[in-house]
């Protein structure tokens, strides 16, 4: 075991960050922003006077979306895909399915038409996507780009492959890399309107963005790694980023998912240069004064990593619920599914129940639902260890109508089960959802799926970036069940507005276990709102 981070600095009252609906309550009760006006950005980030890349039409299949799980290419006589070098037609998907444009909505209700691939609070999208190609890539040379989802185009920032002091500052490089994304945060995009409380927005958003990018890279072959540590300096200067208005929040080192060869030392582009600072000129509409968001900002600055050596492995048991005593026989989930889920028809299919969301009343066949959550805790592979771990999260489930299954309240295990929590007050903490969020009719969910995180361990290893990196973990899991609802025919609305406090004492745990994410999973209904996916 180790200890934290030395490079996070002291806690800045990240007790006040943990907390969900009060803290909403507090932090508008000061005022936010308004959609619309002045102080609205850009809905994405637009360079001016670089080079730009178009990518090819994105494939519309691209594999399993199954393939990024080790426990899913086991069950497989075949090997899953492999993919040893990047070319157009696989960036190109990679870039689009991971973070891309997916559907637009139509019709007169639509506040927010464009809708990417993974949830965001009002499809305000702060997350923006940066990849540093390791060597050529058919007419690309290596270097670093910035994605534009809007055109689907790369604009180069850089040219060259990875440099070593990137590779050091991150922790990368070790397997043969062929790229690194890297999921930086554009706070403005959220706090114009959320104020400090964008802080977990971002973060939250982040998580699902780096849950798709594991997901897409697996149907496309690549192995990819997940990098929560690293010297902030070094990447936000790599990328021409201040730090301050938009950050560098996540790694993620892709490689192929064989080593290249038999006995063959794993391929590994020439070394580079440090490269000079860069401030690349983008197009800017908003005037907000960020001052408005002082405490969001304070808080990443005291995330910031410096130097190398804070990358000890976690002692990841310590951040789970201890297992409740003996209790009902657990029931199994079950073998995956035979057959092939489309992975890109999922991501299209994904979204979140529409502005007023009102799950239809059909009851939900128990193996639909444990294909949708069977692979949810599947080990990840990060800087927490050398191999593959569960994430930093633990999931419960509320079942509410489910063929098969009783209504009640149910903890996700990794073999992978659901055991039942007999005796919790379940319809208290429903009433209250529908209280807290009217515009989402929880009450007749298939199932609610509640997302909690060990606060106290995040701080004791990870210092105040501790924050971020759980709301990270949790975001995959999320991303990973919202994905595999779609396939089955379910929306996943993910809302904050519960009662920490109750969620917390249905669960069973401590205040040091909190609730981060809440997922409404429902069959959505026929409605007005018409969201077309884009064509190519």
């Amino acid at each position: 075991m180790g200890e934290p981070a030395s490079g996070a600095a002291g806690s800045v009252g990240l007790r006040f960050w943990w907390r969900t609906f009060e803290g909403v309550q507090e932090l508008f009760a000061e005022g936010h922003g308004e959609e619309g006006g002045p102080d609205d950005p850009l809905p994405t980030k637009t360079y001016r006077g670089l080079p730009r890349h178009v990518l090819s039409e994105p494939s519309r299949r691209i594999g399993d979306a199954r393939s990024s799980f080790a426990g899913f290419r086991r069950t497989r006589s075949e090997d899953g895909p492999n993919r040893e070098v990047l070319d157009g037609t696989a960036l190109s998907a990679l870039l689009h399915h991971s973070y891309g444009l997916e559907r637009m909505e139509l019709g007169p209700h639509a506040a927010w038409p464009y809708h990417r691939a993974v949830a965001s609070a009002r499809c305000f999208y702060p997350v923006e996507l940066y990849l540093w190609l390791a060597r050529p890539a058919e007419n690309r040379p290596a270097g670093c780009y910035h994605y534009d989802p809007a055109h689907h185009a790369l604009t180069r920032l850089r040219t060259g492959g990875v440099p070593d002091e990137l590779r050091t500052a991150t922790g990368t490089g070790r397997d043969g890399t062929l790229a690194l994304m890297v999921a930086a945060v554009c706070f403005r995009k959220t706090a114009f309107r959320y104020r400090d409380y964008a802080y977990r927005l971002c973060a939250q958003e982040v998580g699902l963005t780096v849950g798709n990018m594991l997901l897409v890279a697996g149907a496309l072959g690549l192995r990819g790694r997940v990098h929560h540590r690293f010297d902030d300096a070094v990447v936000n200067r790599a990328l021409g980023l201040d730090g301050d208005e938009e950050t560098a929040f996540a790694v993620l080192d892709l490689f192929p998912w064989q080593p290249a060869g038999t006995g063959q030392a794993p391929l590994r582009a020439e070394p580079e240069e440090p490269q000079p600072v860069i401030r690349p000129h983008q197009l800017r509409t908003d005037a907000a004064d960020p001052a408005a968001w002082s405490g969001l900002t304070a808080l990443n600055r005291a995330a910031r990593l410096t130097g190398t050596g804070w990358n000890t492995p976690v002692d990841q048991a310590a951040f789970h619920l201890p297992p409740d005593g003996p209790g009902p026989t657990p029931v199994p989930l079950g073998e995956p599914s035979p057959g092939q889920v489309e992975l890109a028809e999922a991501i299209r299919a994904r979204d979140s129940g529409g502005r007023m969301f009102l799950p239809d009343s059909a009851a939900l066949p128990l193996p639909q639902l444990g294909s949708l959550l069977r692979h949810a805790l599947e080990p990840v592979p990060s800087d927490h260890a050398e191999t593959p771990c569960r994430p930093l999260a633990d999931c419960h489930v509320l079942v509410l109508n489910a063929a098969g299954a009783d209504a009640g309240l149910y903890r996700l295990d990794t073999t992978p089960a659901l055991t039942a929590l007999p005796g919790r007050d379940w319809r208290a903490v429903l009433a209250m959802l529908c209280d807290r969020t009217p515009a989402v009719n929880s009450a007749k969910a298939h199932a609610i799926v509640f997302l909690s995180v060990n606060r106290a361990e995040g701080d004791r290893w990870f210092g105040d970036r501790g924050y971020r990196i759980l709301h990270h973990e949790a975001g995959i899991v999320a991303q990973r069940i919202s994905v595999l609802a779609a396939a089955t025919g379910l929306s996943a609305r993910v809302t904050n507005g519960y009662h920490e406090g109750m969620v917390r004492s249905l669960i069973g745990a401590d205040e040091a276990h909190v609730p981060v994410f809440t997922l409404v999973l429902g069959r959505r209904r026929d409605s007005a709102q018409y969201e077309p996916p884009l064509t190519w």
